[in-house]
């Protein structure tokens, strides 16, 4: 009575720009045809059902709702795209199909001070972070955390460049008014580390905190005037560890791709489950386990936690 206890977002998609949510991408990984209602998250590459202990008859009702609503408009169930472990098994012992879409990472700090967290490091990359960081310390930048609302109208040329460079199309303008809707939406919960020469931003990296953990989002960076003294690392690990610490924060969160990097750093991968849950008395294809033997063999399994990556639903690890 008068509490919020599920919910559940469903998304009729006109256009979808992102093709990593595309509806094809995901119905490709699980084998599967037809209509399907999105659910879940449309941004930020990962939805958590609510984690709440006593959501279970609460879940199924809505879960029951939200299905009965995607048959009336003729779709065979609803699509998650980048589920977690716990949400993909959730979804999976009501009758879903899941696949692994990829991974996510986190820096798991536990709040502890810059030094500790580099004892966690290897020896090689302990030298390589110092490195990297006293580099960065000696570029003399002007140094800032800031909120989005005070400096995205600065920051939208700087996101134009990235996306620009790795093949996007993007305009000033358009990055500007993503970045003000996301600073109206969520200006409190931001934190933008910047990096500035005689006031002018020439650098960022923009996060959101929410509960113990920094959500890392987006940089954004003047390559006329950076490039040279690991700017890139500095503004989306070191400064925000540090940062953490001094908030006791536990966590750093970094999403998906350029994997390699962000294990250098301390990171450790959590699987992201592309999910199927069809319409009562719609029963899915049999397929195979989904294949999940290639992540161990790449990075090594001490960087994967094996709770989550070996599931009922995944073929065992060779």
């Amino acid at each position: 009575p008068g509490r919020l206890a599920c919910a559940l977002p469903l998304y009729d998609v006109e256009t979808e720009y992102n093709p990593y949510y595309a509806h094809r991408r995901h119905l490709d990984l699980l084998d599967l045809d037809g209509s399907w209602t999105l659910a879940g998250a449309r941004r930020g590459y990962r939805y958590e059902l609510p984690a709440a202990p006593d959501t279970g008859p609460e879940l199924d009702a809505l879960l029951a709702a939200a299905l009965e609503r995607a048959a009336a408009r003729g779709a065979r169930g609803l699509l998650f795209p980048f589920a977690t472990t716990r949400t993909a098994r959730l979804l999976w012992e009501r009758g879903a199909a899941v696949a692994l879409d990829g991974a996510d990472a986190t820096v798991t700090t536990d709040g502890a001070p810059f030094d500790e967290y580099l004892r966690k490091l290897s020896s090689k990359r302990r030298i390589a972070v110092r490195h990297e960081f006293s580099t960065f310390r000696a570029a003399g930048y002007e140094l800032g955390l800031e909120k989005l609302a005070d400096c995205y109208t600065e920051a939208a040329p700087l996101l134009g460049q990235i996306q620009r460079k790795y093949g996007h199309e993007a305009h000033d303008e358009g990055m500007r008014e993503y970045l003000a809707g996301q600073a109206e939406a969520l200006g409190k919960y931001s934190r933008v580390f910047t990096a500035r020469r005689s006031g002018r931003l020439v650098g960022f990296s923009r996060m959101y905190e929410f509960g113990d953990t920094l959500y890392a989002r987006a940089v954004g960076f003047d390559y006329a005037e950076t490039g040279k003294a690991f700017e890139y690392y500095a503004l989306c690990y070191y400064l925000p560890v540090e940062y953490m610490h001094r908030q006791g924060l536990r966590r750093l969160h970094l999403g998906m791709e350029t994997y390699e990097a962000k294990l250098a750093r301390g990171a450790r991968l959590g699987p992201l489950w592309s999910v199927a849950l069809p319409v009562p008395g719609s029963p899915l294809p049999e397929r195979e386990p989904a294949d999940t033997s290639e992540w161990p063999r790449r990075f090594g399994r001490r960087a994967l936690p094996e709770e989550e990556w070996q599931q009922p639903w995944a073929a065992p690890w060779e």
